[in-house]
């Protein structure tokens, strides 16, 4: 069956739908264990409902950004199952739909090879192993001031300044950080707070249930379009995972 199309974008709506219908009916599949991908399936969708979203939220107008949810802080919203509790973040700001799924679009678009448990992991995602031998969690890292996991970007000292200005420009720097002169690098500078290396880091985990009710709760807000005459406002259930 043919995309819906028509001038209010509503084939990436579609897309969304299809997306989340998809994820639901890969799981009615019967197939042994090691032959379920349905954890990787998910990983796949959300990577792409969260771009979209991404750039749905950077072309809304100020009033709509105000009217969405996804501009409300989690903690009390609560939005497809995210928590305040699942993050750690030294950003500045509140977690926001909108900087949760912002963060996770960068770690799901720009994966590096991270040590999740650096003190300095650099941007992507991993599972977190158990006894099971299961994806059981996955864990996503987003730092933009990290290029590889238990380094702190380098700079010149002019560089590291204008570094620091555009940072400040993001609006999500903490107050009282500054550049300092790295040990062990000559010339070389990096962000630092009260005497230490200092990077903005966003870790979430998620476990593979949270991740395919993410996927579908995302993918029914990203779907609404697609109602003849909806109102713009009203989100109804067309996505709906009925094994949840």
């Amino acid at each position: 069956m043919e995309y819906f199309q028509d001038p209010g974008n509503q084939i990436q709506a579609d897309i969304a739908y299809r997306l989340g219908m998809i994820a639901i009916q890969y799981q009615t599949l019967s197939v042994p264990a090691k032959e379920d991908f349905s954890v990787t399936l998910d990983v796949c969708i959300l990577q792409n409902l969260v771009t979209t979203c991404a750039e749905l939220l950077d072309s809304m107008t100020r009033p709509e950004r105000k009217a969405s949810i996804l501009t409300a802080d989690i903690g009390n919203s609560r939005i497809w199952g995210l928590k305040t509790e699942m993050i750690e973040s030294t950003f500045d700001g509140e977690l926001t739909g909108k900087f949760v799924l912002k963060r996770l679009r960068n770690a799901l678009c720009h994966p590096t090879a991270l040590d999740i448990n650096d003190p300095f992991p650099s941007s992507g995602y991993a599972t977190i192993p158990d006894e099971s031998n299961k994806i059981r969690r996955y864990c996503f890292v987003n730092s933009p001031d990290v290029r590889k996991s238990g380094h702190p970007n380098s700079y010149s000292e002019s560089a590291a300044e204008r570094q620091l200005e555009k940072a400040l420009g993001d609006g999500d720097m903490p107050e009282g950080v500054g550049i300092m002169r790295k040990q062990n690098e000559a010339n070389k500078f990096c962000f630092g707070r009260d005497g230490k290396p200092f990077a903005r880091i966003f870790k979430i985990i998620l476990t593979v249930e949270e991740i395919h009710a993410l996927v579908i709760g995302l993918s029914n807000h990203l779907a609404q379009p697609i109602q003849e005459k909806w109102d713009g406002v009203t989100i109804a259930p067309l996505v709906i995972d009925q094994a949840a």
